[in-house]
Formats: C-alpha cells, sequence, structure tokens
C-alpha cells in the first residue's frame, strides 16, 4: 500500500527541497532581474543566488589607474563603488575618443613608433578591433554613427580633416576614407573637451562662443560650415559639452564662471535657432564632464533632476568582478564569494553633481578629479 502521508510531504516540499547544485543551474539561466523575485521565494533559494550588482541601472564612469593605461574599472554613481573587471585592454598609451553602448574608441601610437591607430573594442566581449590606421594624420575626435555604422575622424590640429570608416557585414571594418582636407585656418574654436555629435544625420560641433559648425557627406567639399544661427548662450561659460538629450534634442551642458550658477543646461530651438536655457530636467538625470554625455530617465528619486560630474568627494571602495551579460542585461558579479550585494548610494556626497538653480559653486570644491575618464552606458 502506498505511503499517502510521505507522498503528500514529498509534494509539499518538493520545490523548497531541490538540491543546491540544480538551483544554482536554474538561477544562472535566469535574466538579472529575475533574480530578487527567485531569491525572494524561501531561505533555500535565497542561499543560491549569487550577489550581484546591476550595470544598466544608470551610467557607469570607466575610468584609469593613470593616463595612458586602461584597465577596466567602473565607477558606479548608484553604488559608490569601483567594479574593476580581470581583463585590461591591451593599449598603452591610449587616448579615449567615445563611448556607445558597448563599445570603446580609442586612438593610440602602435608599437613604440609614429603609427596611429584608432582601436575600437567591445567591452562586455572584450572583442578588439584594430582599425586600418589613417594616412599622414591623428585624430582629436573620434565619433561612431550607430544608426549608420560609420565612424569619424576629425583632426582639428592645424589644418581640418575629416576621415570615415564604415562597418561591414562582417563586423570588420573598411579602411579610413578622407572626406575632407584642407590647409586653411579653421575659422572657429571648439572645446577640447567635447566630441562631436550626430543629429538627424548630420555631425555637429559646438564652438567656444555658442555658434554650431555642421558637416553633411552631400556638402562634404565644404567641410564643417557655421551655421549662421545659433550666435551664441548669452552669458560666459568657461566648460562645453555637446550631445543630443534622450528625446532627441540638441542640448549642451555648459561649466559656469565663479560668478555664476557653476552649470547651465541649454537646449536648441530648432524653429528659432536660439540656445534657451533649461530649466528643470523633468525628472531625468544627467552624466557629463567627459567626451561622453548622456541624459537618461530614472527611477532611481535621489538622482532625478541632477547633474554629475566625475569628480569624488573620496575614493570607493573596490570590488574585483566579472561583467556578465544575461539575456542582454548586464551585471557586475563579484569575484569574492564573501561580497554582500548593498543598496545604492541614497545621495551621499560621494561625487559631485548640482541641481539646476542659482546656488554657487563652494561645494565643487575639495573634490577630486577624475581626467582619464569616461561616461558608459550598459542600458543601451
Amino acid at each position: 500500500m502506498e505511503d499517502t502521508t510521505s507522498t503528500a510531504t514529498r509534494q509539499e516540499h518538493g520545490w523548497s527541497s531541490l538540491p543546491s547544485d540544480l538551483l544554482k543551474i536554474i538561477v544562472d539561466l535566469l535574466p538579472w532581474s529575475s533574480h530578487p523575485r527567485f531569491a525572494a521565494t524561501c531561505k533555500h533559494w535565497r542561499s543560491a543566488a549569487s550577489p550581484f550588482y546591476p550595470a544598466w541601472i544608470t551610467p557607469v564612469l570607466l575610468n584609469a589607474a593613470e593616463v595612458g593605461t586602461t584597465n577596466v574599472r567602473y565607477y558606479s554613481p548608484y553604488y559608490h563603488k569601483n567594479f574593476e573587471v580581470a581583463k585590461t585592454l591591451d593599449t598603452p598609451n591610449a587616448k579615449l575618443c567615445c563611448a556607445n553602448g558597448h563599445c570603446l574608441t580609442l586612438c593610440q601610437r602602435a608599437g613604440g613608433n609614429d603609427e596611429f591607430i584608432v582601436v575600437h573594442t567591445d567591452l562586455v566581449t572584450g572583442k578588439v578591433y584594430n582599425l586600418f590606421p589613417p594616412e599622414y594624420t591623428s585624430f582629436d575626435f573620434v565619433v561612431y554613427d550607430d544608426g549608420t555604422r560609420r565612424m569619424f575622424g576629425i583632426s582639428m590640429i592645424g589644418s581640418l580633416e575629416v576621415y570615415r570608416a564604415v562597418e561591414t557585414d562582417d563586423d570588420a571594418w573598411s579602411n579610413w576614407e578622407s572626406l575632407y582636407d584642407s590647409d586653411h585656418p579653421k575659422p572657429y574654436y571648439v572645446s577640447p573637451m567635447t566630441n562631436p555629435v550626430f543629429h538627424r544625420g548630420l555631425l555637429y560641433m559646438l564652438c567656444v562662443d555658442g555658434r554650431l559648425a555642421v558637416y553633411e557627406d552631400s556638402r562634404r567639399e565644404e567641410g564643417f560650415r557655421i551655421l549662421d544661427m545659433p550666435k551664441g548662450f548669452g552669458f560666459e561659460c568657461d566648460g562645453y559639452y555637446l550631445f543630443e538629450s534622450d528625446e532627441g534634442e540638441l542640448m549642451a551642458v555648459l561649466k559656469g564662471n565663479r560668478r555664476g550658477p557653476p552649470v547651465h543646461v541649454v537646449k536648441l530651438n530648432e524653429q528659432s535657432m536660439e540656445w534657451e536655457e533649461v530649466e528643470s530636467l523633468e525628472g531625468r538625470a544627467l552624466f557629463t564632464g567627459t567626451l561622453t554625455t548622456t541624459m537618461v530617465k530614472t527611477k532611481v528619486k535621489w538622482m532625478q533632476n541632477k547633474i554629475f560630474v566625475p569628480r569624488l568627494y573620496d575614493w570607493p571602495e573596490t570590488i574585483h568582478v566579472d561583467l556578465v551579460n544575461r539575456e542582454g542585461e548586464l551585471a557586475f558579479v563579484p569575484i569574492s564569494t564573501g561580497v554582500v550585494q548593498h543598496g545604492g548610494a541614497c545621495g551621499t556626497r560621494s561625487i559631485w553633481t548640482h541641481e539646476l538653480g542659482p546656488e554657487e559653486a563652494s561645494e565643487f570644491w575639495e573634490t577630486v578629479k577624475l581626467d582619464y575618464s569616461i561616461w558608459v552606458n550598459f542600458s543601451t
């Protein structure tokens, strides 16, 4: 006769009594966003879920130990922690140029000689593409157009030169093609800290006087031409960062001077072609101060309506991690099992932030500036 009591007991406790190694296999197949619900089932299931830090909550700051080297280390303003990945980018004396999603582009001199190469690397897989070296020049700016899979290299020292490489179907890159080369002096000055930006299929650069220079393939013989409008910002500033917003607007972050607000945000009114000052970020967060400026919507309340700049009040804890991709979600997974997952930094004064308004920049002092860094957005 069948023991109905033991059968009922097995049915009642079957799921909660699964072997730990089986639970580990199951949880490793789930996307990261499912792990909290998995761990909330019971204590036994929670023990099978490893700690992790979501990499997609906010943009993270890739920074280097010293200028000229790039160990893969990310600072998260949400957690106020450094996450250092075991693998490094073999790019000595490289210059960070731009970041687009998982991809980072650097420029470097190869092998201790004068050959100049552009390195395009996938930060998740670690795959590195050494692009064909351009002839007779180096680049001050590199910008990637995700929509058309084109990369533009721009030289601003001396003459103005524009080059283009195109991504092929087999994930390789074509030779650099010279689009424009002029020996004439440039009629404008751009900020050394703002990358060119693609907007509505055109390549824009921000001049230090508030004017815009624009380049388009159909008029390549003109190089970058200065638009008649806008003519200026209407106030003085010391730093300039051009970007396209999450809603497709052409905007700029302007670092003020000691006589006014520390930060301005302006938006181009494309009807009147004038810069208009933005009074609210409408719940979004803005990450700037590097060659990549990113505006994102965030559910983290203390990060809403904040402008984040890579200046730290104190150097954060460093955790050695693996960067793991599961169904498009990226997470920092601690290598040491003793690391316990923590919540966010909850608005502590760990990184310099600012809200739009008239307050002075006194809180900007006593911070450590991260010169060799760039914002990377793993949510895209």
